[in-house]
């Protein structure tokens, strides 16, 4: 009996572990302090950031760049996004980041109130999906065909629905090659720089002494 017992506890444990919060059906903003529904398997990380379908698309009230996005991520019940994003528009497909979600520089995100409305994820920009290439602040885009609720790319996609030529992806790689070389020879030369200044100072303090 006390050998049932404890495979039963056991069981629970890996029950309960794999519930996970949906954030989308708590009242309080912006996090949910009280956990009104739980789903029966712990979500993918890679599904926290994936294709979202815009099915409205409306102006927050009071608020000239805001608007308030209903998006379709494959999940069921619809989530209400609020971005700055100028490019997004019904029928657009985009990269989201769903509650849970952990972006590119460790920010996770959570459901909060931007603009006075109940925000249950971020509309991601390119730099945020660690594509090379497309405008920081705008949404990272994605063709019509791409499946919804599918995990991200890990390259820019083509909206035509093609995939990148090989030169597009070697010219965008040797651009990022030459960015980061100047950077680091702009690092030295100030270290030079700074050597040699503080050279100067030890030799004139040197002659003083």
């Amino acid at each position: 009996m006390i050998a049932i017992n404890m495979v039963s506890r056991a069981r629970r444990v890996v029950t309960d572990a794999r519930e996970v919060v949906d954030a989308s059906t708590c009242d309080e903003a912006p996090h949910c302090a009280t956990p009104r529904t739980r789903v029966s398997r712990m979500a993918d990380a890679d599904e926290l950031i994936c294709c979202g379908l815009v099915l409205e698309c409306d102006a927050v009230p009071n608020k000239d760049k805001l608007k308030r996005l209903t998006v379709d991520v494959g999940s069921g019940t619809p989530l209400t996004i609020v971005t700055n994003a100028s490019n997004v528009d019904v029928g657009k497909k985009l990269v989201v980041a769903r509650v849970g979600a952990t972006l590119r520089d460790g920010t996770e995100v959570t459901k909060a109130v931007v603009g006075g409305v109940a925000s249950e994820g971020m509309v991601c920009d390119a730099p945020m999906c660690g594509w090379i290439g497309g405008g920081a602040g705008a949404a990272a885009l994605l063709p019509d065909d791409y499946v919804v609720g599918a995990a991200k790319p890990s390259a820019r996609p083509r909206l035509d629905g093609k995939a990148p030529t090989e030169s597009v992806v070697d010219d965008a790689a040797a651009r990022e090659a030459a960015k980061l070389k100047e950077k680091e020879e702009k690092k030295a030369a100030l270290a030079a720089k700074r050597a040699a200044r503080d050279a100067a100072k030890a030799a004139k303090k040197a002659e003083e002494a």
